[in-house]
Order: C-alpha cells, then sequence, then structure tokens
C-alpha cells in the first residue's frame, strides 16, 4: 500500500507558521509525514509565495529562516 499524498499550498503553511486558523490541520499532515506514513510536495511558486509573504510581513531574516 502506498503512503497517501498530500500537496501544501501557500495558504496551509503560512497558517501553520503564524498559528492561523487551520494550523492544527497542518501540524497533523506534518507529523503523520514524519513517520514515513504520508509524503507532502509543495509547488516552488507556493513556497516562493510564502517566503515572499513572510519577507514582506516580517522582514528578510526570518524569510530566509522559515526558508530554510
Amino acid at each position: 500500500m502506498t503512503a497517501p499524498l498530500y500537496i501544501m499550498d501557500a495558504c496551509a503553511l503560512i497558517a501553520f507558521l503564524c498559528a492561523e486558523q487551520g494550523a492544527e490541520a497542518v501540524t497533523s499532515v506534518l507529523e503523520y509525514a514524519k513517520t514515513g506514513k504520508a509524503e507532502i510536495r509543495m509547488n516552488i511558486i507556493n513556497l516562493l509565495e510564502v517566503y515572499y509573504d513572510i519577507y514582506r510581513t516580517v522582514g528578510k531574516t526570518k524569510a530566509d529562516k522559515s526558508y530554510q
């Protein structure tokens, strides 16, 4: 049986990073993936959207740290 695949979008990751509504659901998926029971993928455009949102609201240092 193959592990379920989750596609992470920018809004979900921002909610997780900023402890917004929906962060609990993202946390559950991340924990599930940590055990090897699921895979998570994210489009590079969505990842850069998250980076830009953090860069714009908090600054480059935090954006760089979040990206890493």
